[in-house]
């Protein structure tokens, strides 16, 4: 790999490559080969940018030509300017902070490393030593204003001439408004107690300073700073008049008048009657039969017609003569200008621009996009934007009705067709004009619209449906809120309901339940001459059950047996929960009375599968008392009872088994005569027996 400057270059060092084929072999190679030292402003500055943000080691020892820590962030972002040249070129330095004890023309010693910067690369520096006391620069090339527009005087000491338009005092700073041939720029200086400043305007000068870029976010050069650090450096070629308004005065109508060698144009003073006042933004005066509008930052308030002077930098704004950077003071009564009447094609013909007139129109549209409010006047077949003054009248809305038909008073103000210009011509024709207004009081209603118009028909039977339609909503907002309320007074009625027929801890119907169940069982039999069941269940030993596995334990299990209950019945059967550990099990719909004692056996079957019962198997045993109807009871209270005393005699005869309650018959348990149950059909018959 060759490169111009290098006759090898091994891998390890082509970023030594990348440097040196801009200089003459003034960079020296670090020991580890990996990137080089640039010790001239020339080699840092003249970085592609994509080397620069590299950050290659800098050290250069060269002269301040301009630093100040305190400059505004709208001429700096970074907070500070710095430049310095060495014997190769000039370069601008980020400085550290916190301030250094430097200032223009001091020899210092700068390390730091490269940085693209926002155009094009400088020095991020990391110290700044002071050395000794040195001078600025002799040599200073003359610097067209074109030529540092195209970037090739970037951040170099350089000398331009123009003519200073206006100045800036800030804080630290002051900023002069220069224009140049082909342009006008920003030169920039540290600010020096006692100096008059002021009177530079409308000098011819000479600046030595640093050239400085104005970029915008895509490293485009937009324009151009000169920074120099003191009057020292700015000399007077051709001093401003002492009193600008001591000048001759020049007509209107004479502005941009051919003369044979105009130079770079300096102020002019003019003289005339206000039209127009806008303080802080315009100001527009007539001058015998010619009027002018002019942008001003002076804020006094004038009155209208009041005969001023005016001085101020002539330009072109809109193919129109104009004034920039204009003073004036009054040197006369007020005498208000006729203001006539004229029709709308008068204004196109431009005879009218910058004077006084008065149009009428109707109002058919309101902007505030501009500056100030705009008003949209239709005459005849033309559309006149109408402008009133910057300030907004009651925020963002205005008196007239749109349909209304005013007469306002102001100045005619002629847009110029920029685009068509006819060749071989080259005269400048009129497209459009717009009134500016002196204040509100200029508009005039000659005639107010009906309330009623079109729109407002139309906005008043919308309301109307909006209030139907809000009504629609509310009633269904309403109709959906009882509907909900009415569902929650239904569920929770529901839930109480099933509470009080159910068991709390296995969900089983309770003893009203069964109780209506029962009776409804009943009478279903009766009418269908059916037979139905009653079954009394009862654990056997559960109390000892209790003591050994826990009252948890014994309720889990509760809930299982009701569970194996549920599994051992039809579908239709009842199963109810009456106590501790007693269980009924109603059967409705029987065809034959044995099938209650049938069931009753799969029950006891059922329940003698062991139950798993926190992890371990426990058996229980069943006794069960069965009746029926209507062969052993006829009412729901007698086969209660009957079956009560058929599940103890069950227990009687050792549990775990089935006892059918039969009436009439005599039923023993050992040496105890078992209870009896009272005849369905009639009186108890102290001989009967469950067996």
């Amino acid at each position: 790999m060759r490169i111009r400057g290098l006759s090898a270059v091994s891998a390890t060092t082509a970023g030594v490559a990348a440097v040196c084929f801009l200089t003459s072999g003034h960079c020296c190679v670090d020991p580890q080969g990996v990137l080089p030292t640039l010790t001239t402003a020339h080699e840092a500055h003249n970085l592609p940018v994509e080397e620069a943000a590299r950050a290659y080691p800098v050290h250069l020892r060269a002269v301040v030509t301009y630093y100040d820590q305190y400059i505004a962030h709208d001429i700096d972002p970074q907070g500070g300017v710095l430049f310095v040249c060495d014997r190769t070129a000039c370069i601008a330095v980020h400085p550290p902070r916190p301030i250094l004890p430097i200032h223009a023309g001091d020899m210092v010693d700068v390390t730091g490393v490269s940085d693209p910067g926002g155009y094009a690369p400088i020095v991020n520096g990391h110290e700044v030593r002071f050395i000794a006391k040195s001078h600025l620069p002799q040599d200073a090339p003359r610097a067209a204003f074109s030529r540092m527009l195209s970037g090739a005087f970037d951040g170099q000491w350089v000398q331009v001439e123009g003519r200073v338009r206006n100045v800036h005092l800030k804080p630290h700073n002051v900023v002069f408004e220069i224009a140049a041939e082909g342009g006008s720029f920003r030169a920039v200086t540290l600010r020096q107690p006692g100096a008059d400043y002021k009177a530079l305007i409308d000098s011819l000068v000479r600046i030595r300073g640093n050239a400085a870029p104005v970029f915008n976010q895509n490293r485009q050069m937009v324009g151009v700073h000169v920074y120099f650090p003191s009057l020292h450096e700015l000399s007077v070629i051709q001093a401003a008049p002492r009193d600008p308004f001591a000048i001759p005065v020049v007509p209107v109508s004479e502005l941009f008048r051919y003369t044979p060698d105009p130079g770079i144009l300096h102020q002019v003073h003019v003289q005339g009657r206000v039209t127009l006042d806008w303080p802080g933004h315009q100001l527009c005066v007539i001058d015998g039969n010619s009027g002018i509008c002019m942008q001003t930052a002076q804020a006094d308030s004038v009155a209208l017609g009041t005969f001023v002077d005016v001085v101020g930098f002539p330009a072109i704004d809109l193919l129109k003569p104009t004034l920039e950077d204009a003073l004036f003071r009054t040197v006369g009564a007020p005498a208000v200008p006729a203001s006539p009447v004229v029709v709308a094609d008068e204004t196109l013909q431009g005879k009218l621009d910058g004077k006084l007139v008065q149009i009428e129109g109707e109002l058919v549209g309101r902007d505030f996009s501009g500056s100030g409010p705009t008003l949209l006047l239709r005459t005849d077949h033309l559309l006149f934007p109408v402008i009133l003054p910057p300030q907004p009248i009651n925020g963002n809305s205005l008196p007239w009705k749109e349909g209304s038909l005013l007469r306002v008073t102001g100045i005619c103000n002629v847009q110029f067709d920029t685009v068509n210009i006819d060749l071989g011509d080259d005269q400048v024709r009129p497209l459009s004009a717009r009134i500016l207004l002196r204040s509100a009081s200029d508009i005039a209603v000659l005639h107010a619209p009906s309330w009623w118009t079109p729109q407002h028909t139309l906005e008043g039977f919308a309301a109307v449906g909006l209030v139907i339609l809000a009504c629609f909503t509310w009633i269904i907002v309403l109709r959906r809120r009882v509907e909900q309320q009415t569902r929650a007074l239904r569920a929770n009625e529901e839930r109480l309901r099933h509470l009080s027929e159910h068991d709390a801890l296995t969900g089983m119907p309770n003893r009203l339940l069964l109780d209506d169940r029962l009776r409804t069982a009943l009478q279903r039999a009766e009418r269908f001459q059916t037979c139905l069941g009653l079954l009394m269940v009862d654990v056997d030993g559960f109390k000892e059950v209790n003591d050994e596995l826990g009252h948890q334990a014994g309720d889990e299990l509760l809930c299982c047996l009701a569970g194996r209950l549920c599994t051992s019945v039809r579908a239709t059967d009842t199963v109810a929960r009456i106590g501790g550990d007693e269980f009924v099990v109603l059967l409705p719909d029987l065809r034959l009375p044995t099938e209650a004692e049938t069931i009753a056996r799969k029950i006891v079957s059922a329940v003698a599968e062991p139950f798993l019962i926190n992890q371990m198997q426990n058996v229980i045993s069943i006794s069960v008392g069965v009746v029926t109807f209507p062969e052993e009871a006829l009412s729901a209270d007698a086969l209660i009872r009957c079956a009560d005393e058929a599940m103890y005699a069950a227990k009687r005869e050792g549990k775990n088994c089935i006892q059918v309650y039969r009436a009439n018959q005599a039923c023993f348990n050992r040496e105890e005569r078992a209870p009896l149950c009272e005849e369905a059909r009639g009186p108890v018959n102290p001989e009967t027996v469950i067996r």
